[in-house]
């Protein structure tokens, strides 16, 4: 981090699901390392793809749910992320992200597309840095997952519907953060030490 240019801008990013009933089997582990619990539920609950990201410079959350997510809809959320970095000033946007982010190649293919489009591909550089595979702590975002998850999602009613989880998400995300920057800032230096 320590290296970053006066006019860039870092972000990290993942995506992440989640259900309108709680599920108590939720964990990581590396690659076959960790026990896998067998269960059709999945099949059977209504779901929300979230996309977060955590800007390193100003510590911000930022958090958008969609009912499915593919390659056009990460790469139309990175194309929002350089217009509005574009927008505060800076000419390039350095994205940390894990290496299974959605279609990884066709992905980058159509943001390039999309900053054409938007007549921002000559003013911005958007570089992608990415963290090692099975290695979720190395991204942030993984940390601010982990705790989205416990402190929003665990103790949900059984009765719950996926437009009240949604609601209470994009609730808590226009008025709150889950980390303050000084927590940010804490983990970005326990990351840099990982390396």
């Amino acid at each position: 981090m320590e290296s970053k240019k006066e006019k860039e801008k870092i972000v990290f990013f993942d995506e992440f699901a989640v259900y309108e009933c709680p599920s108590i089997f939720y964990g990581w582990a590396e690659k076959n390392t960790g026990p896998e619990v067998l269960s059709n539920e999945k099949g059977r609950r209504n779901k929300l793809n979230g996309m977060i990201s955590v800007d390193a410079n100003t510590c911000l959350e930022y958090l958008k749910l969609k009912e499915k997510s593919k390659t056009e809809d990460v790469s139309d959320y990175f194309l929002q992320w350089a217009q509005d970095v574009l927008t505060e000033g800076f000419d390039k946007l350095t994205i940390i992200l894990d290496q299974d982010s959605t279609d990884k190649k066709k992905m980058k293919s159509q943001l390039k597309f999309h900053l054409i489009n938007a007549q921002i591909s000559d003013k911005i550089v958007v570089d992608f840095i990415h963290t090692p595979t099975y290695s979720p702590n190395f991204n942030l975002v993984e940390y601010i997952i982990h705790l989205l998850r416990l402190k929003l999602l665990h103790h949900l009613s059984l009765d719950v519907n996926i437009q009240q989880v949604k609601d209470k998400l994009e609730k808590f995300f226009q008025f709150n953060q889950l980390q303050t920057p000084e927590q940010i800032q804490n983990i970005i230096r326990h990351i840099c030490t990982l390396a």
